[in-house]
Parts: C-alpha cells; structure tokens; sequence
C-alpha cells in the first residue's frame, strides 16, 4: 500500500524520548517512506517535568526534516503537532489558547498516564471540547482504566473524542493481552486512526506496512484504509465544523 498517513510519530531528533540523532530520524523517515506513507505528522511529546521542549526549537528541527524529506521521488507531505499529556502544563496551554493542532483543523493528540481513572479521563474530554478543540486519544489500548470495557471507550466517542490506536499492539508488540483486547475495539469499530507511534528504528519501528496487511485480513479493505489514510487525512485538512468525522464514530 503506498499514500499511507501517520498521525503519531517521534521522529524529530532531541526534543523528548523518540529519535535521539539526526542519524535516527533519518533512518525512521527512510523507513516510513519505503512503507508507503506520504503523509506524517511530528508529535513531538509535551509532559511537565519530563518533556517540555520550546515549540519553537521544535519547528527548528521540523525544518530540518522537512528539508530531508524532499530528496524523495514521491512527494511527501509533513506536518507538526504535538502529543498532550493531560497535566496542569497542557492545561495552561489550552487556556491560552496555546496549542498545535492537527493541520487545518481543530483536533489535538492527548494522552493519558496510568493513572488516571475513568472519572478524570472524561472530565478532560469535557475540558479539551470546551475549549474548542476535538480531542484524539493516543493509543487507547494502554490505559488501565479503559482496558476490557467497550462501554467506557463507546461513551468516549459518544462524548466526541476520536480514538487511536498503535500498530504495534496490533500485531501484538505489547503483549497478548493489549494485542487481544486492541482486536476487540476494531472488531466494535471503535477505532478511528492506527498510526506508528515510532520512536527509534529498532525498539520501536513503524510497522505500518504490515499492519495494514494484517488489517485488511481482520476488519476488511474499506476499515483498514480508512484507519490508515482517509480518516487521518480528513483530520488534517478539515476546518472546524464541517467534518463528519468530528461528529460521528467510524
């Protein structure tokens, strides 16, 4: 498959704990290109006290790629955001309004820690939507607090918030029991992106290629493309309110 997108990914070099050299970055771009993606966005992560690089030395080395992405013969499309962890340091940056969103439209990455509970996860659902803004749920398949209940993850979509998932817990990187219980959310179409979440070429590749395959196998043509270009794509271009995306789950 090629035109592939990638809505999460670490390949910016020195900025949090994805590609540590240029060296790195570069070989995780030569991996995404040869596995058909033409589309990718930096997420870059922001947590307090762990990952609070500038957003402007981040658009340094945005550029950067940016510039080494066009030595390929297939134009590939970059763009930046970020990923959110839902911390009082997110919270000042959705009160100021302060916040990198996928490409044209209104929609944010957030994550969560282990710890947070069910109650706290929706309460920033509530928070991030109030703002204006339609929260994206990065690898929901980790969260203790969502895990085996397809009602909790349902009344997420219910509430407005998108749901991702990663690649890798897919074919079963993370474990048996992450790989099983990511099957289950797609079985019920309660995933709306699969992205890379890669970090390095070797602990953690993108394997977007084989996913798809895997995919097709699983939930069908129409869903697995739909995972991987047309729902990602229709993120990024769509302007605030004329998206069905935004409105209704897969």
């Amino acid at each position: 498959m090629t035109k592939i997108v990638d809505l999460h990914c670490h390949i910016l070099p020195y900025v949090d704990d994805g590609a540590l050299r240029t060296e790195e970055s570069e070989e995780l771009l030569d991996m995404l290109y040869r596995q058909g993606v033409r589309i990718l966005c930096a997420t870059p992560h922001l947590r307090k006290g762990m990952f609070e690089t500038p957003d402007g030395e981040i658009q340094v080395q945005f550029d950067e790629l940016r510039m080494r992405a066009a030595q390929y013969e297939e134009r590939m499309l970059l763009f930046l955001s970020r990923e959110y962890h839902c911390d009082d340091l997110f919270r000042e940056r959705l009160n100021a309004g302060n916040v990198l969103c996928f490409g044209r439209g209104r929609t944010v990455l957030i994550e969560f820690s282990y710890h947070h509970t069910y109650e706290a996860i929706l309460s920033w659902i509530d928070d991030v939507q109030a703002r204006g803004y339609c929260p994206l749920i990065a690898h929901v398949e980790r969260y203790p607090a969502l895990s085996g209940s397809l009602e909790k993850v349902s009344t997420l979509i219910q509430k407005g918030a998108k749901i991702q998932m990663n690649a890798g817990s897919i074919l079963g990187r993370e474990g048996f029991r992450q790989s099983m219980w990511s099957k289950r959310l797609l079985k019920e179409g309660l995933v709306h992106v699969v992205a890379s979440d890669s970090h390095d070429p070797e602990n953690r590749p993108p394997e977007l290629d084989a996913c798809f395959h895997f995919l097709r196998k699983k939930v069908g043509d129409a869903y697995a493309m739909a995972l991987l270009r047309e729902n990602p794509v229709q993120i990024l271009t769509t302007i605030e309110g004329d998206s069905p995306l935004c409105k209704q789950s897969v």
